[in-house]
């Protein structure tokens, strides 16, 4: 993956929040675009977790982005 491929997840309007998987399987959630940064060069991404925490990600090691599934609506009668 690429940071401009990253950044249409990212800066998508609506946002809609997205787990980045890593090649372990490991999938690492990004809940609101305040808690994703990527550095200049665009190769890594850092998404902030609880506690002040943070995740250290190689951009090009990024095998898949997975959005969450939109809430059903309901039908109103």
């Amino acid at each position: 993956m690429t940071a401009i491929e990253l950044k249409e997840f990212w800066h998508a309007v609506p946002f809609v929040p997205f787990s980045i998987v890593l090649p372990s399987g490991e999938k690492v959630p990004v809940p609101h675009p305040d808690f994703l940064t990527v550095s200049p060069s665009g190769r890594i991404a850092r998404v902030w977790k609880k506690g002040d925490r943070t995740v250290s990600i190689d951009v090009f090691l990024i095998t898949a982005v997975e959005t969450a599934r939109p809430m059903s609506r309901s039908k109103r009668r």
